[in-house]
């Protein structure tokens, strides 16, 4: 596996991850790595255990059992590990009373991010994502596409080591989508560690270099669309391979 950190690690690492709410296990001793410049794909139905992996991943959440190392450093333990992390939620959440441009130059000063270099990298992606207009609008006034393209912005201006993503195209359109993934890629070719979790197969066939598969907390299949196609015995689909490994764990057919 190749691009791993100074200490030899992958830049994402997890490790027997146990989540419980409750009387609910979410995830049942969940591992996998992501190497620097893999865009790595997370499948799985309703109720998987997605949302839950990445939440733990960015801190949001603690397992009951398990590590996750972000770059080497213990996300549970050292805080230093989301500095290196750039993250697009499942559910949008900005600062309602804040404008575009404010919300931009919060996320970057959080980050001790040089001023100059802030400054050029939001007139960059104002204009890749096509939201000049709305700099100076609040938050509040915003469509989903347009606060996903501003939450986009904000992931990409922080200049990750590691960019952690839950159904980050929704809403957008079909051309942003597009300048999305194509920005998605240059930051994969420099060697950011890319994982991503979305209920668009067809969009994950395309775009991502390898896949993990999780039903019920656990990790059924891995490994790219190849891997995956040979591991269900047939040359199909992701969606129909999905399906097929899926419905054989015991849980049934969902894409999300």
């Amino acid at each position: 596996m190749v691009g791993l950190t100074p200490d030899g690690m992958a830049p994402v690492e997890v490790h027997g991850l146990v989540k419980r709410y409750g009387r609910v296990t979410a995830l049942r001793e969940l591992s996998f790595k992501v190497s620097s410049g893999e865009i790595y794909g997370l499948l799985g139905p309703n109720g998987a255990g997605k949302t839950t992996t990445l939440k733990i991943l960015v801190g949001l959440l603690s397992p009951q059992r398990g590590s996750v190392y972000i770059m080497g450093y213990d996300v549970v333990r050292r805080a230093d590990a989301l500095k290196h992390v750039g993250y697009i939620p499942e559910n949008p959440v900005l600062f309602r009373n804040l404008t575009v441009r404010e919300f931009l130059e919060m996320i970057g000063a959080l980050r001790d991010i040089d001023r100059e270099e802030l400054a050029d990298s939001i007139e960059r992606y104002l204009e890749m994502f096509r939201i000049r207009d709305k700099e100076n609008e609040p938050a509040s006034s915003l469509s989903r596409g347009m606060i996903q393209k501003v939450l986009a912005s904000a992931a990409f201006i922080v200049r990750p080591r590691v960019l952690i993503m839950d159904e980050p195209m929704a809403g957008m359109d079909p051309e942003s989508q597009h300048v999305f993934k194509e920005e998605v890629r240059r930051m994969a070719r420099e060697g950011v560690a890319v994982l991503l979790s979305s209920h668009l197969l067809d969009m994950v066939e395309r775009f991502c270099t390898r896949v993990g598969i999780i039903s019920e907390g656990r990790m059924i299949a891995e490994g790219s669309i190849d891997e995956l196609r040979k591991l269900a015995g047939e040359d199909r689909s992701l969606e129909e391979v999905f399906l097929k490994l899926v419905v054989g764990s015991g849980q049934g057919a969902g894409a999300r």
